[in-house]
């Protein structure tokens, strides 16, 4: 595995990981995403980056940017929330819309043709035509040439 350097944008992640699920996961999840053999140095620089503090008596990061925890993460309301979807579904609808009546169109332009390949033959080699008037007539179909 190569060795990257983390940025300071995967540092809630991290966070998020030691706060959640300790630090042997934290260091685990460092040394097998990032190749990093030395998680603590990691640890160490997260300490210093401005926007989070480390509070030893709860073994926890806390954020100093004036957001909470919870403010970090979206809530159910907006995650389940309607905005923006309203636009979206109704796209959906019609563009499922268009495509079945796009296949509608192609079963009864397919059903069609296999009636009429039933009397019409076309031979494009010797550029004939071949109709079966007797079978159209005895079926009910009246043929009509101009």
């Amino acid at each position: 595995m190569v060795m990257r350097v983390i940025d300071e944008k995967d540092f809630p992640a991290i966070i998020e990981i030691y706060n959640s699920k300790g630090r042997l996961a934290a260091n685990a999840y460092i040394r097998e995403s990032y190749g990093i053999k030395t998680p603590w140095s990691v640890m160490k620089r997260i300490r210093k980056a401005p926007g989070f503090e480390y509070d030893a008596e709860e073994d926890r990061f806390k954020s100093t940017d004036g957001r909470s925890d919870e403010s970090i993460f979206m809530s159910m309301s907006e995650l389940c929330g309607n905005r923006g979807n309203t636009s979206v579904s109704a796209d959906n609808a019609a563009s499922r819309a268009s495509a079945s009546m796009e296949k509608l169109v192609h079963e009864l332009i397919s059903d069609r043709l296999l009636e009429l390949s039933r009397y019409v033959t076309l031979e494009t080699s010797s550029r004939t035509i071949l109709i079966d008037r007797t079978s159209m007539q005895a079926d009910g179909y009246k043929v009509v040439t101009h």
